[in-house]
C-alpha cells in the first residue's frame, strides 16, 4: 500500500487567506454558505503559485482540509485574542496582527487572489512577510518595471533631485555626483489596495533614500507616508 504523503506546510499567503476566511465565517450561520466559503478557500489556495506540482492531487488544500484548518483556529483562539493550544507560530502571528485590522486583511487577501495567475518573480526574502509574499513581491516588481515609476525616476535624474522626502537627508552631501542615482521610488499605496494590473499615479510615488525605502518595506503599516515619517522622526530624536 502506497504511503500517504503529508501536505506541505502553509505559506504565509495561504495563512492570510485562511485567517481572513475564518473571521468572515465566524458570523455565518448557514451551513450551505459556510460550505461554499470553504470550497472558495480551497480553490484560492490551489491556484496559488507555491505548489503547482500538487494541483492534480485532489487531497491538496481540499475543502475538507480547509474545514479542519478553520476548526483548528476556532479551537485554539478565543474572542479576546488570546492564543492557546497547538498552533503554528505563523498562524498565531497572522491572527494577532490582523485581529483588529480585518478590513486590511480582507484587502490583502483579495490582492493575493488577484495575483495567483500572474507570472511574477516571488522574492524569497519575503517568505515570512506579514503582508504576504505575493503582494510585496508584486509591489517590488512594480517599482522596478512600472512606466510611471520609471518616468519619475528619469525626471529625478534629469533634475538632479537628491533629497529624501521622509528623513530630509540630501544624498548629494555624502555621495556627490552619485546621489541622483541612489534616490529610490517607493509606491506609497497600501498593500490592501494592490491588485493585478493596477495603475500607478505620480501622486502615489515617494522619492526616498535607500534606508527609508527599506524601512517602508519592513512592515505594511509603513507604506503610509505619515506613519513612515513618524517612525523616522522618532528614531532621529533618539540618535
Amino acid at each position: 500500500m502506497a504511503e500517504k504523503k503529508r501536505m506541505p506546510p502553509l505559506r504565509i499567503d495561504e495563512v492570510i487567506l485562511l485567517v481572513d476566511a475564518y473571521f468572515r465565517m465566524e458570523v455565518i450561520k448557514s451551513s450551505t454558505v459556510r460550505s461554499e466559503m470553504l470550497l472558495d478557500l480551497s480553490n484560492k489556495m490551489r491556484s496559488l503559485p507555491f505548489y503547482p506540482e500538487l494541483r492534480s492531487n485532489p487531497a491538496f488544500r481540499s475543502p475538507s482540509g480547509m474545514a479542519m484548518l478553520v476548526n483548528n483556529l476556532r479551537t485554539n483562539f478565543d474572542n479576546s485574542k488570546k492564543p492557546y493550544g497547538q498552533l503554528s507560530a505563523i498562524r498565531k502571528e497572522v491572527y494577532n496582527y490582523y485581529f483588529e485590522q480585518q478590513e486590511e486583511l480582507r484587502g490583502i487577501s483579495e490582492c493575493i487572489s488577484s495575483l495567483s495567475n500572474m507570472p511574477l518573480p516571488i522574492l524569497p526574502e519575503y517568505k515570512d512577510y506579514i503582508g504576504g509574499q505575493l503582494p510585496i513581491s508584486y509591489h517590488r516588481y512594480l517599482e522596478a518595471t512600472d512606466k510611471t515609476v520609471l518616468r519619475l525616476t528619469d525626471e529625478c535624474l534629469n533634475y538632479h533631485r537628491t533629497k529624501c522626502v521622509v528623513c530630509g537627508e540630501d544624498l548629494k552631501i555624502k555621495y556627490r555626483d552619485d546621489a541622483t542615482s541612489l534616490l529610490e521610488a517607493h509606491i506609497a499605496v497600501p498593500l490592501s489596495q494592490h491588485h493585478a494590473h493596477m495603475s500607478i499615479s505620480t501622486t502615489d510615488i515617494l522619492l526616498l533614500c535607500p534606508a527609508c525605502h527599506r524601512l517602508a518595506h519592513s512592515n505594511p503599516e509603513l507604506f503610509d507616508e505619515a506613519r513612515l515619517k513618524k517612525r523616522v522622526k522618532e528614531w532621529q530624536q533618539h540618535v
